[in-house]
């Protein structure tokens, strides 16, 4: 049995396509969101995002309206077609990931640019940093919080102290050192910590993990698709 630890919705839509595999997998939620209700001009802007709740957080607030003719960098595809479905066509660069953001904007944004970066109280530090080395300005627009939860699941701990888990799939590093930290809250010993699979989306993510020397998955690129067919090819 495999753990899904993505935002509710996400997870449930990940563990119908997991059960069309017939591979069995139980939900636990890692994260907490809460959209920013403050309202900012972005009009004529470049902006950067990296999230789909970045996206929330333009469409609760109206701010969407101020930013249809602005240029927009985005990673990942989805985050790209909702934009476009929302009408903002403007979009300059869609990358898979960071590093694949970091080489299209050599080629298609000037230096000195002020970048600004709608994101969350935790974001992509490694990221802002290598912007600014390519001499781009970053501003931050913190437009949405991210909280990690207080417990996991009395089902989940059972599970993981039964050794009835094979994996746990993560796309966020935030996610896996919160699922660390919870289980030494409870107790769950590091000998069976290592006999999890991490299924981890990048290698950024897989980071904690690795360090730790546990047995890491990484999915060839940066998508569900790719992490479903990992799942596939490993536990099916």
């Amino acid at each position: 049995m495999i753990l899904i630890t993505r935002p509710k919705k996400d997870s449930l839509e990940l563990q119908e396509e997991l059960k069309k595999l017939k591979i069995n997998s139980i939900v636990q939620e890692l994260s907490t969101f809460k959209i920013s209700k403050s309202r900012t001009d972005l009009s004529n802007s470049i902006i950067l995002i990296t999230s789909l709740r970045s996206i929330d957080y333009l469409v609760k607030t109206k701010t969407l309206e101020t930013c249809k003719s602005s240029k927009f960098l985005v990673i990942g595809k989805l985050t790209a077609q909702r934009l476009r479905q929302l009408g903002c066509k403007n979009i300059i660069i869609t990358a898979s990931d960071s590093g694949d953001l970091l080489i299209q904007l050599k080629r298609n944004l000037k230096k000195n640019e002020i970048i600004k970066f709608l994101c969350s109280n935790i974001f992509n530090k490694e990221l802002v940093k290598s912007l600014k080395k390519l001499s781009y300005n970053v501003e931050l627009l913190k437009v949405y919080e991210t909280h990690g939860i207080k417990k996991i699941k009395k089902s989940v701990v059972q599970k993981l102290k039964n050794h009835n888990l094979t994996a746990v799939i993560f796309f966020s590093q935030f996610s896996l050192r919160v699922f660390l930290n919870l289980c030494k809250v409870e107790k769950i010993d590091r000998a069976t910590l290592k006999k999890l699979h991490y299924i981890c989306i990048s290698k950024r993510v897989a980071d904690p993990a690795i360090r730790s020397g546990f047995n890491v998955h990484l999915s060839n690129k940066p998508t569900k698709a790719s992490i479903i067919k990992l799942v596939h090819n490993y536990f099916a």
